[in-house]
């Protein structure tokens, strides 16, 4: 049987303000994109506010293309081990089920949700505007998840109908988006969350992660040190050590100030119950894992909405 995929016919409103992905051109769309894709699609006729939200996606982009050529070394650390741990505590995905992994990077979440349901899931679809990583996966597996990959950008409507999934997990990506159609801060953050809701079934549950407010990452890099000075993982990973460690203490620097100015969303349970109940969200547990510096939810969308 066919699954439909077909966006709702509301997503297609004349009017909306175009989302990033939308500015760059339909071309660059058809694969991969990069910060340099992003820059080459700023052109003089444009809106002088649409020049200036893809100056700073490309921005945006090139901090996190810089920091993915050392982020696998903090996967191999025992904090990021508990987190993922954390998450698969808090999924049940069931056979037969539709499974969504938003923002899927390498299609880890997905392996994790596959083999949390005993390999029984009908499907589970990855969606990014990378998809090279989650591609080298499907073929390190040799096909054999039932992974579907489709180019999509949070920051806008997905192309998946009303109550489409059973079930979404999405890692450490949903506070992440700078920008909704425009809106940005906790305005796109109430954006992106309407439309895992929008996506998700009835009886349907989200697992998400985020980091908390304020985080504190040097933790982190305390954390890490029996990893970063181990010298089978040195040898694994090559230079995994303290000067690797130090760099991605970096990145984790930067990345919580962007959530103090706000361009990120980080805030407290109690506030993120706040919005997600606004939108109908319900039956809230949280854990904190990642050196106590990442929150793990799970939301449940109710029966009658």
């Amino acid at each position: 049987m066919a699954i439909n995929t077909k966006p709702a016919e509301l997503l297609l409103k004349p009017g909306l303000t175009p989302s990033l992905y939308e500015l760059v051109d339909s071309k660059t769309r058809q694969g991969d994109i990069s910060s340099r894709d992003i820059l080459a699609c700023v052109r003089p006729d444009q809106r002088l506010e649409d020049q200036r939200r893809l100056l700073l996606w490309a921005k945006e982009f090139k901090f996190w293309e810089d920091y993915a050529k050392i982020y696998f070394h903090m996967e191999d650390t025992g904090f990021y081990a508990d987190l993922i741990e954390t998450i698969r505590a808090l999924l049940e995905p069931k056979e037969g089920e539709i499974w969504l992994d938003a923002g899927c990077g390498p299609a880890s979440m997905s392996q994790l949700v596959w083999e949390k349901s005993d390999k029984k899931l009908r499907q589970i679809f990855g969606v990014d505007i990378v998809l090279k990583p989650a591609q080298e996966t499907l073929t390190r597996l040799e096909n054999s998840i039932p992974l579907k990959l489709r180019y999509a950008n949070l920051g806008e409507e997905l192309p998946f109908s009303n109550h489409f999934f059973n079930g979404i997990v999405a890692n450490i990506c949903l506070t992440y988006v700078i920008d909704f159609r425009g809106k940005t801060g906790k305005d796109a953050f109430c954006e992106v969350m309407k439309e895992m809701f929008r996506v998700l079934r009835p009886e349907g549950h989200i697992v998400w992660s985020t980091p908390k407010s304020n985080p504190l990452f040097w933790r982190n890099f305390l954390a890490g040190l029996p990893d970063m000075l181990s010298p089978r993982k040195q040898i694994q990973h090559r230079v995994f050590g303290l000067w690797v460690g130090f760099q991605i203490l970096k990145y984790g620097l930067g990345i919580a100030s962007k959530g103090r100015k706000g361009a990120y969303t980080f805030l407290t349970p109690a506030e993120y119950e706040s919005i997600l109940g606004d939108i109908g969200f319900t039956n809230f547990q949280w854990k904190k894992t990642f050196a106590g510096q990442v929150w793990v939810n799970r939301a449940e969308k109710p029966t009658l909405v």
